[in-house]
């Protein structure tokens, strides 16, 4: 159960450092473009929704194998 945990707690965070560099990728693309048009911008505020919620999923997996890393 403890390698689970560890296998959780890992996937949490190699998830987490992708998805933070998408992030940082599309926070930087969406400053550059200054928004000249709408469809220019969905892409970009489409990938930071997206990654924000990576991060969130990510932030559950290492909660979870925390938990059980403690059980």
């Amino acid at each position: 159960m403890k390698a689970l945990a560890y296998l959780l707690f890992l996937a949490g965070v190699l998830i987490a450092v992708l998805a933070g560099f998408t992030l940082f990728a599309a926070i930087t693309d969406f400053g550059q473009r200054g928004c000249p048009g709408a469809a220019q911008c969905s892409d970009a505020v489409s990938v930071m929704v997206l990654s924000g919620c990576a991060l969130v999923a990510a932030a559950v997996m290492m909660f979870a194998g925390v938990v059980f890393v403690r059980r």
